[in-house]
């Protein structure tokens, strides 16, 4: 694919009053770290996000929170990841 960071996607009936569902393009929403921060603390905020607690939140929350998983924070990247971000990925082996 041309731009892997495009995924196909659906806005479902009635999001929208009176319209059907929809199929679309979408794009995943992404957290981007100067190179200049500091790889700990881009670590610690990544840790953090993917905890048991904060992933409890995200999935009772809005429907899209549902979708901050570690399988899709790795998928349809189009740039480099942090080395903070690559660490922690690495870790729990959502990047090879």
């Amino acid at each position: 694919m041309a731009s892997p960071f495009f995924a196909a996607d659906s806005i479902p009936a009635e999001t929208y009053k009176g319209v059907a569902s929809v199929n679309t393009l979408a794009v995943g929403a992404q957290w981007v770290a100067s190179d200049k921060v500091d790889a700990e603390t881009v670590y610690q905020i990544t840790k953090g996000l993917f905890s048991d607690a904060t992933q409890k939140t995200l999935q009772s929350g809005h429907p899209k929170g549902k979708m901050i998983t570690l399988k899709n924070a790795v998928q349809g990247v189009g740039i480099p990841f942090h080395p903070g971000v690559a660490r922690y990925y690495k870790e729990v082996d959502a990047l090879k």
